[in-house]
């Protein structure tokens, strides 16, 4: 893998002092796949029920983080239980049936990670926004060495209603290229032309 172009973005909403990475964190960041632009996230929040809409970026380990230090109760407010088991089958969505690829980036995540970065997606209340690509992609969940990544291939902005969709994305990719191993590595493709992509990332 390469280091690859960071595409810097200007928030629309009241921004934390600490809501976006460090100059040297920024450029540590790393496409998952050769040829792809990388992008910091955003996402639209907020730190308690009925609050001001904020822009926070970074991953969403990250982001859950600087909500709970604007708001201690930020995980009771909103129901974020993150300690329980994930479910082993979610409802039908747009990732049924869609075209999957196994060991796209050559390098492994640890499933157990991507299952609970997957959980944290599905948790925390917010709406993702993307730049234009085509090929950018945001790292949205990232620890132990484990990561998904949202990718857009459109030459339009990409907005979702949340998180959630992402989180699909990285099920249908456990489910398509699990192993019996404790390691994963693969993408899949929307129907909207966007993609997730999970595997080993420095952080």
């Amino acid at each position: 893998m390469h280091f690859s172009n960071i595409l810097a973005h200007t928030a629309l909403f009241a921004v934390s002092d600490s809501a976006f990475p460090s100059h040297n964190e920024v450029l540590e960041l790393q496409a998952p796949i050769d040829g792809f632009d990388i992008i910091i996230p955003q996402w639209e929040v907020q730190a308690a029920p009925g609050g001001e809409k904020l822009i926070l970026a970074g991953t969403v380990e990250q982001v859950l983080s600087e909500l709970q230090a604007i708001n201690p109760n930020y995980a009771q407010d909103f129901g974020l239980d993150i300690e329980l088991p994930s479910p082993a089958v979610h409802k039908r969505n747009d990732f049924d049936g869609a075209a999957f690829a196994c060991n796209v980036t050559k390098a492994m995540a640890d499933q157990r990670i991507i299952v609970k970065g997957a959980k944290y997606l599905r948790g925390v209340k917010g709406k993702p926004h993307h730049p234009p690509g085509p090929n950018t992609c945001a790292r949205v969940s990232c620890s132990w060495k484990s990561a998904i990544w949202w990718c857009n291939h459109a030459q339009t902005p990409r907005d979702l209603d949340s998180f959630g969709l992402i989180a699909d994305g990285a099920d249908h990719i456990i489910q398509g290229c699990q192993t019996n191993g404790e390691w994963i590595d693969g993408q899949t493709w929307h129907k909207d032309n966007w993609s997730v992509i999970v595997g080993r990332a420095n952080c």
